[in-house]
């Protein structure tokens, strides 16, 4: 009987050592991040750009800045003379912006852009807004450019890597020949560069 009643304390102090664990210690690594964004936001932001120096890597999407493709070349539908697209993320939201050239930024230029943005033009709806999904390095965003056609849209499917995003970009649409649902991929493996704003 003294055996049954050790191997239950031992039990139950397990039990009692693993809630302690889940419940405070694990969140102190949470809590002094953020307390240490607030106190210093520039060793925060210097340790988030040298994340990709860290062999494990934790994947988020970052928000001090913005996401920028560009290429020039021949691409699946022909050759094109340059084209850019850039990404903006905040508060659980997204925002695109694109040009029929290859766009370079400065460091103001991406502050600019991103003090454009704090004034709430993410949260509204529009066809260059949108929500965006996570699921551990994979991101899935969806732009629609009518709500009123939810079958239309254009679809970024990817990957958070070191240095920014690696996404697939496929336009999905009605095909009135066929009247049915189509979808004709535009770009596979975009290299969307992170650009920080400080």
């Amino acid at each position: 009987m003294g055996t049954f009643f050790t191997v239950l304390g031992i039990a139950f102090a397990l039990f009692i050592l693993k809630f302690i664990y889940d419940n405070f210690l694990t969140d102190n690594a949470e809590k002094s991040w953020q307390q240490l964004k607030d106190r210093d936001p520039q060793a925060a932001r210097t340790i988030e750009q040298n994340q990709g120096l860290n062999l494990k890597t934790n994947y988020h999407i970052r928000e001090d800045g913005l996401y920028l493709w560009t290429f020039q070349g021949n691409g699946p539908n022909g050759y094109i003379a340059g084209i850019s697209m850039g990404l903006v993320f905040q508060k659980g939201r997204v925002g695109k912006f694109e040009a029929e050239f290859v766009v370079a930024l400065s460091k103001d230029e991406v502050r600019q852009v991103l003090q454009s943005t704090n004034t709430g033009y993410l949260q509204e709806v529009s066809s260059d807004t949108a929500d965006y999904e996570v699921d551990g390095k994979q991101l899935f965003i969806r732009f629609y450019p009518d709500s009123q056609k939810p079958n239309t849209y254009l679809e970024l499917v990817g990957e958070i890597t070191a240095k920014g995003l690696r996404l697939d970009l496929t336009q999905h649409f009605i095909n009135y020949v066929k009247a049915d649902l189509d979808s004709q991929v535009l770009f596979k493996g975009a290299e969307f560069i992170f650009l920080p704003a400080y």
